[in-house]
């Protein structure tokens, strides 16, 4: 057995690092909850009514963001989850998606179900034309 394992190191290795990069996207999703494309949340806008939290920095805000969502800043979002309805759907966006998924960790994480991050933030969103105010 040890010779095996010895002869077919490189193998085993390759074999390790494939089953890791497929479960990083489960683990992910578990973490921060699911990432959805522009057209989803477009979807999650439209028929689910979806609540649409723009974490990034109010003079960013201000510079462009998605019609009708609301500005709660990814270092203060903590202090307005009690504005936030837990029965529908929340869709976090930032510029590229990184302040969405620490907040969308953190919603999570005070009870709140359907949180979604928007993949790739408003980089996504301009790239798909989509309008900002």
């Amino acid at each position: 057995m040890t010779q095996f394992l010895l002869d077919n190191a490189m193998l085993i290795a390759i074999v390790l690092i494939a089953v890791g990069a497929l479960a990083w996207p489960v683990i992910m999703t578990r973490r921060y909850g699911p990432e959805v494309s522009t057209r989803e949340a477009i979807e999650l806008i439209n028929h689910k009514n979806a609540q649409i939290i723009d974490v990034n920095k109010p003079e960013d805000f201000r510079k462009g963001h998605i019609a009708r969502s609301i500005n709660y800043p990814a270092d203060q979002i903590q202090n307005n989850v009690k504005d936030i309805d837990k029965n529908l759907p929340v869709l976090l966006v930032d510029r590229t998606g990184g302040r969405s998924r620490m907040a969308a960790r953190l919603l999570r994480g005070v009870g709140f179900k359907d949180v979604y991050v928007l993949e790739n933030g408003l980089l996504a969103w301009q790239k798909d034309k989509m309008p900002l105010e």
